[in-house]
C-alpha cells in the first residue's frame, strides 16, 4: 500500500491571488502591495510551496527551521526580489541587515519570548547582493548551526531589507523571521506504522512501515505535531515541563486533518507509551475507512 503523505513540517498557507504561480527557488514574483511600481522584497522560497513567500507577518510560519538538532550545519537560502512591473535597466545593490526590534513581533498571536539568535549559532554569507540590470532575483544564503542551539530556547534572527539603493522597500514582505520554538521533544523522528484490518489488532499487521522521516514539529514550547504513519491524521501532544522533566503527556488529533481524511475515529488516540527520557513514544487509534470496515493503528516514533 503507497501511503499518501501530507506536508510534515508546517501548514501551507494559501497565496493571494496576485502572486505568481508554482515558484520556485529564485523565481520571480510580483509583490501583493503594488504592481504599478517597483517595490523589494524578501523570499524564503526553501520553507514555502507554489507562491507563498515566507515573509513577513502574514507568512511568519513559514521562517520555521527545523533542522536536526544533529547536524553540525545547515544552510537556508532566501532572495531578495525586485517585484512590479519592470526590471531595471541597471544594476541594483541591496542590503539585509538583523533587526533586534522586531523579535518579539509575533508575541500578541503565540505567546513564545524568543531570544534573538547568538552569532555563534548563524552566519549570514554576505549581507550585501546586487539585482543585475534586466533581472529580478539576488539570492542569498544563512548557515545555521543547529547542534550549537539549546533546544529548550526559542530563538528568533528577524532578516529585513536595510537598504535597496533608493527603490521602495515592501512594508509587508520584506522580513524574514527565521526562528526556532524550543521544545525538549521537537526535531526528526523514526516512525513506524502498523496496521490491522480489524479492530483489536490482533493477529500479524496487514501492514507494517519503517520511516525515517518524520518530524516532532514544535507548536509552542510544551506541544508538538506529527503524522500518523497513515499520512491523513495529525496528532497533536502536549506536556507539562517543570524544570526539565516532563509528564502529563496529552493527544488528540488536529481537527482539520479529520475532516481532510473523511475518517471517523471511534476510538483514540490514545498514550500507550511517553517516554522522553529515552525518546520513544507509541500512541494508538481505529478508524472506520469508507465502507464501514474498522482498522486499528499503532504509531511508534523514536528519536
Amino acid at each position: 500500500m503507497r501511503k499518501i503523505k501530507i506536508n510534515k513540517l508546517f501548514a501551507l498557507l494559501i497565496a493571494t491571488a496576485s502572486l505568481a504561480s508554482c515558484l520556485k527557488k529564485g523565481d520571480m514574483n510580483i509583490d501583493t502591495e503594488d504592481t504599478t511600481a517597483n517595490i523589494v522584497t524578501l523570499q524564503f522560497i526553501e520553507n514555502g510551496s507554489g507562491s507563498t513567500i515566507n515573509s513577513g507577518m502574514q507568512y511568519f510560519s513559514g521562517g520555521a527551521l527545523t533542522y536536526p538538532a544533529s547536524h553540525a550545519a545547515d544552510t537556508a537560502d532566501y532572495n531578495i526580489n525586485l517585484a512590479g512591473p519592470t526590471a531595471l535597466s541597471g544594476d541594483l545593490n541591496v542590503t539585509v541587515a538583523v533587526d533586534p526590534t522586531k523579535v518579539l513581533d509575533n508575541y500578541a498571536s503565540d505567546s513564545i519570548q524568543y531570544e534573538l539568535m547568538p552569532d555563534s549559532i548563524y552566519h549570514i554569507a554576505s549581507t550585501t547582493a546586487t539585482i543585475k540590470a534586466g533581472e529580478r532575483i539576488a539570492h542569498m544564503q544563512i548557515f545555521f548551526y543547529p547542534s550549537k542551539m539549546d533546544p529548550t530556547k526559542s530563538y528568533m534572527l528577524p532578516v529585513i531589507v536595510k537598504d535597496a539603493s533608493g527603490q521602495t522597500i515592501s512594508d509587508n514582505y520584506s522580513t524574514v523571521y527565521f526562528h526556532v520554538i524550543g521544545n525538549p521533544i521537537a526535531g526528526a523522528v523514526e516512525n513506524r506504522w502498523r496496521r490491522w484490518n480489524n479492530g483489536d489488532g490482533s493477529g500479524t499487521p496487514d501492514y507494517d512501515v519503517v520511516d525515517p522521516s518524520f518530524v516532532f514539529s514544535p507548536v509552542n514550547p510544551n506541544t508538538i505535531s506529527v503524522e500518523s504513519g497513515t499520512g491523513t491524521l495529525l496528532y497533536q501532544v502536549s506536556f507539562t515541563n517543570q524544570a526539565g522533566v516532563l509528564s502529563n503527556f496529552k493527544i488528540k488529533f488536529d481537527a482539520k486533518s479529520i475532516t481532510a481524511s473523511g475518517l471517523s475515529i471511534p476510538s483514540g488516540p490514545t498514550i500507550t507509551l511517553a517516554d522522553p527520557i529515552n525518546g520513544k513514544y507509541e500512541f494508538t487509534y481505529k478508524y472506520l475507512n469508507s465502507a464501514g470496515a474498522i482498522r486499528t493503528i499503532i504509531d511508534n516514533y523514536t528519536k
